[in-house]
């Protein structure tokens, strides 16, 4: 049997449902081989699952998942293998996190003023990790029957044609990348197929960060095509990119979508593991 690792999952760290323990149990059971964590914005959980992966006999790569805009398109950059107590990263976090709280604040208020109320002391109730996303506040709101599904509250209010839309601080996907490159880290993007229906533009997108110094593309990814993962495969290879790929697993907060629902196997990986062992 293939050796498969999920390199983009989610805990409750961030907006994922599954705690630390709770996902890497979940990978051992499903048969993977290794995973990562890629929590949005934070890497409170990486001590914690080193500890328990080594336990578990799992192999753990540490990971993070930065969202970035660029000429009006939302893009993912995924980090791996960064120094977790470097100082500029931590202070980047600080920033990321008062971008959040500032949105959400005014979500809040927007949410009230439709007739809404809802608290900020509720949705951080709800929120067990120190990232409070739309996810945390979708979930206040169907408690308190304001809306019956996930997919409700996005459409109506939370989404970007919502009522209560309010965009998002991002950060510029090339100075992330120059950040983990900074960190000693390996960087990613994450389901280009999400930036855009056109992958031209996507292409054109990709080579800018490329020039910036991106290391990887995610060619495995769940939502993707058998002609999506052939696609993006031949482009990471003609443009000499690491190869990663996961399921962008959340638990309850995305359904239908299990720890190793995509995966990418080891032999797909090897460049990304032999850079970690460089740094050990």
């Amino acid at each position: 049997m293939k050796k498969k690792y999920d390199l983009h999952t989610h805990t409750t760290y961030s907006d994922g449902t599954f705690t630390v323990d709770e996902l890497l149990k979940r990978a051992k059971y499903v048969g993977l081989t290794g995973i990562s964590i890629t929590d949005h914005d934070t890497m409170e959980g990486v001590s914690e699952a080193k500890n328990i992966a080594e336990n578990l006999d799992l192999d753990f790569i540490s990971g993070i998942e930065f969202s970035c805009s660029y000429d009006g398109y939302e893009i993912h950059i995924l980090g791996y293998l960064l120094d977790e107590k470097s100082e500029k990263l931590a202070s980047k976090l600080i920033e990321l996190k008062k971008a959040r709280n500032n949105r959400n604040e005014k979500i809040v208020k927007r949410l009230n003023s439709l007739g809404l109320k809802i608290t900020l002391e509720e949705i951080e109730e709800e929120a067990t990790g120190t990232i409070v996303s739309r996810a945390h506040i979708c979930n206040v709101m169907m408690k308190k029957g304001f809306v019956y599904t996930k997919g409700e509250a996005f459409k109506q209010y939370l989404g970007r044609k919502g009522a209560a839309y309010i965009e998002k601080e991002c950060s510029n996907p090339f100075e992330i990348i120059k950040l983990i490159k900074e960190c000693g880290g390996v960087s990613a993007l994450a389901h280009p197929s999400l930036i855009c229906d056109s992958k031209e533009k996507v292409e054109k997108i990709l080579n800018l960060l490329i020039e910036a110094g991106l290391d990887g593309l995610e060619v495995e990814y769940s939502s993707y095509s058998l002609k999506d993962r052939e696609y993006y495969r031949e482009l990471a290879k003609s443009k000499n990119l690491l190869m990663v790929g996961g399921s962008d697993f959340h638990g309850g907060n995305r359904a239908g979508i299990d720890i190793a629902h995509s995966s990418i196997a080891l032999e797909d990986i090897k460049d990304l593991l032999e850079r970690r062992y460089k740094e050990d």
